[in-house]
């Protein structure tokens, strides 16, 4: 009866774990460096800065460079996480509508998810591992003269190792932004007309997006379940074997 109520654990464990990963791999894991990975080095946004790239100092540099449209880009250390999600397929955003069994169904995606300001470690998690596949957050980042710049840039960078960022361009806020940066510059001196765009606007297409991360979950499927079979057949040789005389 124990070996039986142990085995039921043991499948129940393992079901649960397999549903939080499929959870995981759809709807948090990073799939941004894959469409990145031809991107380059250079001055375009979202390539990998070179030389001739600036770095903003100072919350002058901003100004300038949003006049003289100057690639610059900002280095990944003591970044503050901002309270607000932006879709990183903008063009998904809207209604979409949906025929199921005959009912109408129509589902609103939204191109921003704001938090409530200053967020908790709770919400901050629970909302990166629900979204993160799909959003991309912003970022403060430090300036040598005490301020700040808001910057916004593909998630996956802060996975990278190194504080290297991608090459971004200054340019003016959208409202839903603009309505952050007015929260934050309560406790933080930033310029809310301003954010230093990193990211590579449509570089993602949900559709490819999804058949990735399904491929990927296949191609998973297919090499755990090998790699089972070829335990569970060794483990069976082996106690035949125990069990010859």
């Amino acid at each position: 009866m124990g070996e039986k109520k142990k085995s039921t654990v043991s499948k129940a464990i393992k079901t649960i774990a397999g549903v939080l990963f499929v959870f995981w791999l759809f709807m948090s894991a990073p799939t941004g460096w894959i469409y990145d990975l031809r991107a380059g080095t250079g001055t375009e946004q979202g390539q990998i800065p070179d030389p001739s790239v600036s770095v903003v100092h100072t919350q002058t540099d901003v100004e300038d460079f949003f006049f003289h449209s100057t690639p610059a880009t900002v280095p990944k250390e003591s970044l503050i996480r901002c309270p607000l999600l932006r879709l990183r397929d903008s063009e998904y955003a809207g209604e979409h509508t949906h025929h199921n069994s005959g009912t109408k169904r129509t589902v609103v995606i939204s191109e921003y998810i704001p938090v409530a300001y200053p967020t908790g470690p709770a919400r901050d998690f629970l909302l990166r591992f629900l979204a993160s596949g799909f959003y991309n957050g912003y970022y403060l980042a430090p300036l040598e003269d005490g301020s700040y710049v808001c910057a916004y840039f593909d998630d996956y960078f802060m996975l990278r190792s190194g504080d290297e960022l991608p090459t971004g361009y200054v340019r003016y806020t959208t409202t839903e932004e603009k309505t952050m940066l007015h929260q934050m510059a309560n406790d933080y001196e930033v310029d809310p007309v301003y954010v230093l765009d990193m990211y590579r606007h449509g570089k993602v297409n949900w559709i490819l997006d999804f058949v990735i991360r399904a491929g990927v979950g296949i191609f998973l499927l297919v090499v755990g379940s090998g790699i089972v079979k070829g335990i569970k057949r060794a483990l069976g040789r082996k106690k035949k074997e125990g069990a010859e005389p």
